[in-house]
């Protein structure tokens, strides 16, 4: 009996900490991306079957079965033309009705978890899908798992409201979206509720979603299988490793992995800064990186849609080379210029993809991310058979594990998810043998492409993240009050100072904000941004009091340093003026961020004492 009562008491601490209504969640997340992934490739389907199979004349080759058949283009000169029209397409629907569903959508999904308190707009997930869907079937190149995320963390959000739970389990629930929507497209189950929970942060997880994740993700997977099947995605032949010898060409495959995973990282973020800055109307910019990828597509039709169909090919040493003078597909003989174009293949597919979805397109970098490591890895293995014959026991064998394990070591590397692809991948490919070398290979990635991540929201870990502030500085900051911390000696105007020197003081100390105190009452602040602006003939002659901000934020005396940082969250501020009071507006000084985290810091140094100060703080 009171082996009964823990287990009652256990599961009254679970349930009160909302996982109640989460497991709930987590079952709808689970339909929700079971179904969704059945309506998204039928869409899929359908419309490449309309702009390849019907307009351009070529059947794209599909990862799930292999169909060693005679390849041909038909149409080519028709591939620009149908992803322009697909990237318009897609252009319309983002920027009309939502914009947060541009770019690889799984970034938005991590977005929401870090700095939206969970929230997704209820229009995202069918904006995203059918916005994905116009982009991957016209030969954008983008893959599948991106707008799956953002549809599982908008159903996730969307019930998480409906049942009115707090801010927590809502973030929550999108976690375990993300992580139902590529488990389940990708029928990687497991690898999938990881990667939910891993993808968030570049060296941390969210623990606490994993079990929900389980939940959600098989049952997301139980229903997509039973449209699809339950065999892996990918169908390629057995793979192995055969002697530690292996080890030091995939310790190579992961330097060489990390260096094209840095080049798409750069080329990606590159692109997208670029077509940001273009002057024409953002539902334009899809359909410009459309134009330039069908250019590429008829000169390299492997660079088109998700790119990995082309794995099964080469995992049977298959490697078709498309001539473009002669309009043939062609076998090359030469492996030292076979390799080479394999390694051009792999920069033109990071090229496509930055032009892709850099430009505005829809869809996600994961699928991309494992045709470029394919590539690197075909490269790769094919230089070192040929280099070091006696080295290697069985080539066959050892080509496919080498694609397969670039596919692994390059996302995972830009990812920063290395456990979560590597189980992804291997539950992808059915193979579990190639678990030890990937891990070598992937450690490797991982380490050298340092800070470089393709996703762009993700924190450094759970105390970077303003989902966990509360946990991590609430006890130490509610301790201190701004009282104890202001600076009374911090700079201010007067009103009736120039904007000139206004701007020479901000200047000479290196401040980017001043209040404005008359007869020691605050009136409010000029910022330096405001003042550049003012044209130079006029800065002399105007005072301050003609640009002053008045609407401020300010805080109190008696506040403490935890509802300051909230403040300073809430309105994106690094500072805020000190008051008595809101009747008399006398001002007290000033309190920035440097102010907070030295009296942060300075509570710690009193609590555990300057021995093993620089291990607490880091």
């Amino acid at each position: 009996m009171s082996a009964l009562r823990n287990i009652k008491e256990r599961m009254k601490w679970v349930i009160g900490k909302g996982y109640r209504e989460l497991m709930f969640i987590s079952l709808v997340i689970g339909i929700a991306s079971g179904v969704g992934s059945i309506i998204f490739i039928e869409l899929l389907k359908w419309l490449q079957t309309i702009f390849y199979n019907n307009l351009v004349g070529f059947n794209i080759p599909s990862a799930e079965k292999f169909v060693n058949t005679s390849l041909s283009i038909t149409r080519p000169y028709i591939i620009p033309l149908a992803v322009a029209i697909g990237a318009l397409v897609s252009g319309f629907l983002v920027y009309t009705f939502a914009p947060e569903a541009e770019g690889h959508g799984t970034d938005a999904a991590i977005a929401a978890f870090h700095r939206f308190a969970g929230r997704v707009r209820r229009r995202v997930p069918f904006i995203k899908m059918v916005s994905s869907v116009f982009t991957i079937s016209s030969g954008g190149s983008a893959g599948r798992e991106g707008p799956m995320a953002q549809i599982g963390a908008g159903i996730g959000s969307y019930f998480a409201d409906l049942l009115k739970v707090n801010p927590y389990y809502r973030r929550l629930a999108v976690v375990v979206g993300i992580g139902a929507g590529i488990g389940t497209i990708f029928k990687a189950p497991l690898g999938g509720a990881i990667f939910g929970i891993e993808v968030l942060y570049k060296r941390d997880f969210e623990a606490e979603a994993l079990l929900p994740a389980f939940i959600a993700s098989v049952i997301g997977y139980s229903i997509f299988g039973a449209y699809s099947g339950y065999k892996p995605i990918f169908d390629i032949p057995v793979v192995a490793f055969s002697h530690p010898n292996e080890l030091i060409f995939y310790s190579i495959l992961g330097v060489l992995t990390a260096l094209f995973g840095v080049i798409y990282v750069k080329l990606f973020y590159s692109f997208r800064d670029i077509f940001k800055g273009f002057s024409i109307p953002n539902v334009f910019k899809p359909v410009f990186g459309g134009i330039l990828v069908g250019l590429l597509g008829i000169m390299a039709p492997e660079v088109l849609g998700t790119g990995y169909g082309w794995i099964p090919y080469y995992t049977r040493g298959s490697f078709p080379i498309y001539d473009v003078f002669s309009g043939r597909w062609v076998t090359i003989d030469n492996w030292v210029l076979l390799s080479l174009l394999l390694f051009i293949l792999a920069f033109l597919k990071i090229l496509a993809t930055s032009l892709t979805i850099g430009s505005g397109g829809s869809g996600g970098v994961f699928a991309p991310g494992l045709g470029i490591g394919a590539f690197v890895g075909a490269a790769s293995s094919i230089i070192f058979i040929h280099l070091f014959p006696g080295f290697v026991t069985n080539p066959d064998s050892f080509l496919t594990s080498s694609i397969v394990i670039g596919m692994m070591s390059l996302f995972a590397g830009v990812s920063k998810a290395p456990v979560a692809v590597l189980i992804m991948v291997s539950e992808m490919t059915g193979s579990y043998e190639l678990i030890a070398p990937s891990m070598l290979s992937i450690a490797i990635s991982y380490l050298l492409s340092g800070e470089y991540t393709i996703y762009d929201e993700q924190v450094e870990d759970r105390p970077h993240s303003p989902a966990h502030i509360r946990d991590y500085h609430k006890m130490i900051l509610e301790e201190i009050h701004v009282k104890d911390v202001v600076n009374s000696r911090y700079p201010f105007l007067t009103p009736d100072v120039s904007v000139s020197r206004a701007l020479s003081t901000m200047l000479k100390r290196g401040i980017r904000v001043l209040p404005v105190v008359s007869d020691n009452k605050f009136i409010g602040v000029v910022s330096f941004d405001k003042l550049k602006n003012i044209s130079k003939d006029k800065r002399k002659s105007m005072s301050v009091s003609e640009v002053i901000d008045k609407r401020v934020p300010v805080c109190y005396p008696e506040e403490t340093l935890f509802e300051i940082l909230r403040k300073m969250t809430k309105y994106k501020l690094n500072a805020l003026p000190v008051i008595q009071n809101e009747f008399t507006k006398k001002y007290l000084g000033m309190i920035t961020k440097n102010d907070v985290t030295e009296a942060h810091d300075q509570m710690i140094r009193f609590l555990i004492g300057e021995e093993g100060i620089e291990e607490t703080l880091g």
